[in-house]
């Protein structure tokens, strides 16, 4: 008989039993099963025996909750450009690189409210994206109106707040005492600030000083912005947020001085972490030396052997807490406008794909990170630090079923070929190993090998609260 009209009706959910794979968690790497229930994972164990309506063989594969990358700009408007990862390429290349979550920035229009930030950002995802999403506001106009609702900004959802302390020419620089304003309404409200810090006083004057001895190239944009630029910056927060007592973030530190400066905060009770980013751990500054040394040109920059080897170091021991993409994908042709001079170069690296099988090849597979911690960097305390766990970023009975299988033993070439970023260019290039073979969201298989079966327009809009 039909259901009557009104009637409510109970759709049977699927259920997925991954077997024999080696379930990778921040506490052990054991062979398991995985059980799926329609959106959610029911069991995770020895589950011979049970039954389901589909089972998937992950013999000879590492069985990974979905990475998590919190640190991403699409349609990113900087530098006289726009980003090529809108959120229906961008969410597609991260499924491919076997992220299942991420969250972008959102730079708030000067004399507009804070809150349309969240706006302009569901509306630019709506029908596009292929995975889970969330929202960073950025202030750039520190309004006293502006500072009233950042309460208002935490209980929508989006509970971490972005400054920059550099790029005054963009519209984007925060000066200290706004940075003091905006921790102290954060600290009332529950939420962290993000800081990008790089002191702009030593980059204003390094910069013109640089052009005007022809220093124009790629490499001097690394000269221009010191690890000294960096570590002032990161001291100068660190001050405010021992006022305020406010939750900070640093993103994509690329110093080994502000891991100590941030080492030492958190034992003199500062609350605050760190991330770096794939392309510090991966690239030295000496790579922005090549012909094409545009594709490497980031802020902050690219850093030396030496620093590069100690941010490894930190991020084993947990001074680093985790590692973010900061996928900024420009245009090659954009890239190009730093030709003449570096300080017109669009500062940025397409990087959600590549993270995490990079910092596997480059971390795991030579003995530089184990199992759990290349996890525990990629998916589970992006997700506790900022607001999404237990939801995702683990593989635990009632966490969303976001799972990837991932082969450690293939090997292959990425490069622009290979991926499927939106760029015309790829930083990363080379032999490769180990690779995402299939990406479930919430249940839903949406990556099978080099087939991209979701439906765009499938992924949410994540409310994130910070515990």
């Amino acid at each position: 008989m039909p259901p009557r009209k009104g009637q409510n009706v109970k759709i049977p959910q699927k259920s997925i039993l991954i077997r024999e794979g080696m379930v990778i968690t921040t506490e052990s790497v054991h062979k398991q099963d995985v059980l799926f229930l329609g959106e959610r994972i029911a069991a995770v164990g020895d589950l011979k025996g049970t039954t389901a309506d589909e089972q998937i063989d992950a013999s000879g594969r590492l069985v990974l909750p979905g990475a998590v990358d919190t640190h991403v700009h699409f349609n990113d408007v900087f530098m006289n450009t726009v980003s090529v990862h809108d959120y229906e390429t961008g969410t597609r290349a991260a499924a491919y690189g076997g992220v299942t979550s991420i969250i972008d920035f959102s730079n708030q229009e000067h004399g507009r409210p804070l809150m349309e930030t969240l706006d302009i950002k569901k509306e630019e995802a709506k029908g596009k994206t292929f995975i889970d999403w969330g929202v960073h506001p950025v202030i750039t106009d520190a309004r006293p109106d502006v500072l009233a609702e950042i309460s208002s900004v935490v209980s929508a959802g989006s509970p971490t707040i972005k400054c920059y302390m550099t790029y005054r020419s963009e519209g984007l620089m925060m000066e200290e005492k706004e940075l003091l304003s905006i921790q102290t309404e954060l600290a009332k409200s529950g939420g962290m600030l993000m800081v990008h810090a790089e002191d702009n006083q030593i980059i204003e004057k390094n910069v013109p000083r640089l052009i005007a001895q022809g220093k124009t190239q790629a490499y001097y944009h690394a000269v221009s912005r010191p690890p000294e630029a960096e570590n002032a910056a990161i001291q100068s927060c660190l001050r405010l947020a021992e006022k305020t007592g406010c939750r900070l973030f640093i993103v994509h530190m690329a110093t080994d001085k502000g891991m100590g400066h941030v080492a030492r905060a958190r034992k003199k009770g500062v609350d605050i972490q760190a991330e770096t980013c794939t392309h510090y751990l991966l690239f030295t500054e000496d790579i922005l030396k090549r012909e094409d040394g545009l594709k490497w040109v980031c802020s902050p920059p690219l850093r030396s052997r030496s620093i590069q080897n100690k941010l490894w170091g930190g991020l084993r021991d947990g001074r680093i807490a985790m590692v973010s993409s900061d996928d900024a994908a420009y245009s090659w042709e954009a890239k190009l406008y730093g030709a003449e001079r570096f300080d017109k170069c669009p500062n940025g690296i397409p990087g959600v794909e590549t993270r995490l099988t990079a910092l596997y090849s480059a971390g795991v597979a030579s003995g530089k990170l184990s199992l759990s911690r290349w996890i525990d960097v990629c998916a589970t305390t992006p997700a506790r630090l900022f607001g999404l766990f237990p939801q995702k970023g683990h593989l635990a009975p009632g966490a969303d079923a976001d799972v990837v299988l991932f082969n450690p033993n293939t090997e292959w070439r990425m490069d622009v070929d290979t991926l499927h970023m939106a760029a015309d260019w790829s930083a990363y290039e080379g032999k490769t190993i180990g690779k995402v073979e299939k990406v479930f969201s919430r249940g839903e298989l949406i990556i099978d090998g080099e087939e991209c079966l979701a439906e765009k327009g499938r992924g949410r809009y994540l409310h994130r609260k910070l515990a």
